[in-house]
C-alpha cells in the first residue's frame, strides 16, 4: 500500500514538473518574438535606404503577428500575468 501511495505521488509530481516545464517553453517563446519585434522595430527606424524600407516593414510586420499568435497560444493554454503591448494591438 505504501508503495502504491509513493508511487501516485511520483506521478502526480512529475505532472507538475512536465507543466512547469511547459509553461516555462512558452513564455520564453513569448519573450522571444517580443525582442524579434522590437529588434525588427528598431531596424526600421534606422534604415534610410529606400531598397530596405520595404524589407524593415516586411520584418516588422511579420514579427509582430509572430508575437501576437504566441500570446494567444499562452492564453489558450491558461498562462496568465503575460502583459500584452495593448498599444500595438490592432
Amino acid at each position: 500500500m505504501r508503495i502504491r501511495i509513493l508511487n501516485l505521488l511520483d506521478t502526480r509530481h512529475n505532472n507538475v514538473s512536465n507543466y512547469d516545464e511547459e509553461y516555462f517553453d512558452i513564455l520564453q517563446a513569448v519573450n522571444r518574438a517580443h525582442a524579434e519585434w522590437i529588434n525588427a522595430q528598431n531596424y526600421f527606424n534606422s534604415v534610410s535606404e529606400p531598397e530596405l524600407v520595404d524589407y524593415a516593414i516586411y520584418n516588422m510586420e511579420a514579427a509582430k503577428r509572430k508575437y501576437m499568435y504566441m500570446l494567444k497560444q499562452a492564453k489558450l493554454r491558461g498562462i496568465e500575468g503575460i502583459q500584452s503591448l495593448q498599444y500595438f494591438n490592432e
